[in-house]
Formats: structure tokens, C-alpha cells, sequence
């Protein structure tokens, strides 16, 4: 299991989750073409960041019930992250398939909870503090990640 930089060990009382990484290939490159269209769009009606791409690819994130995997509260901006500005989380797995696994972002004092739904797609400053609850049953599957540019002014 890995978490972090790509290839860093994960400490497990902060980030317990199995991960892979997808990079643009023949199979792949239909995944990267949309969240490219979303990001864009998005990125100019709510963000305007300076933005020029998936540089770390996308992470094919699971997080399991047995174990009550999870991710604790965190940025995704820092050492080993290089420029990120934009994180994203498309939901792969269907609510009623697990239990907890709620991505939480935190803009205030209080949490907010993102939707579940299937296929939903939530952008988010990487700066923002997020976390994902502890999946107590069954399977969450996502897709995670993160659109780089150059640094901020």
C-alpha cells in the first residue's frame, strides 16, 4: 500500500487505503479526455486557475470495510505533490454498496459531506482539508486526481 508521493509508504493510522495508478495509454486515454472537458469547464466558471495537466495520473483508490479503511484530514498540496491545484474525486461505487466512506471537505469549522452518488465528480482547491471516513462495510471505490500548473502568484 502506498499513499503520498507515488511509491512513499502510507502510515496507517492517517491513510489506510490500496491504491494504483492509471497513466494515459491506449486503454486509459478516454478517462483522461473527459475529466480533461469537466476540468476545464469547471475550472473557468468557478476557479480560473493557471492549469496544465494530470502530470501524477489518476489513482484508482479502494477502500475497504474489513479493515475500516480510510483517509484521515489532509491537503494534497506539499512535499513530493509537485504543483497541484485541483483534486478531484470521481465517486465509482454505488452508496448502498458500503457503509461510512464519507469524503468530507472542510472550509470552515464544520465538515461538509459530499454526495455519494454514482459517477458524481467533486473539484476542489488542493489546498482544501478533506478527509474520507472510515468504510465500516462493504467496498468504496473512487478515482482520484490531481490537475497541476504552475505555482501560485
Amino acid at each position: 500500500r502506498t499513499g503520498g508521493g507515488i511509491g512513499a509508504e502510507q502510515d496507517t493510522e492517517i491513510r489506510n487505503s490500496d491504491v494504483k495508478f492509471l497513466f494515459p495509454n491506449s486503454l486509459t486515454s478516454w478517462i483522461f479526455q473527459r475529466l480533461t472537458a469537466v476540468v476545464a469547464e469547471m475550472n473557468e466558471r468557478f476557479f480560473r486557475f493557471d492549469l496544465s495537466s494530470f502530470e501524477q495520473g489518476l489513482q484508482l483508490t479502494r477502500y475497504d470495510g474489513t479493515e475500516e479503511q480510510h483517509y484521515d484530514w489532509h491537503i494534497d498540496r506539499g512535499m513530493g505533490t509537485g504543483q497541484r491545484k485541483l483534486s478531484i474525486t470521481v465517486q465509482l461505487s454505488d452508496p448502498q454498496d458500503y457503509e461510512g466512506g464519507d469524503l468530507q471537505l472542510r472550509f470552515g469549522k464544520e465538515p461538509i459531506a459530499v454526495n455519494k452518488e454514482r459517477g458524481m465528480i467533486t473539484l476542489f482547491p488542493s489546498y482544501t482539508m478533506h478527509r474520507v471516513t472510515p468504510v465500516t462495510e462493504g467496498t468504496r471505490h473512487s478515482l482520484v486526481a490531481w490537475v497541476s500548473g504552475p505555482p501560485f502568484k
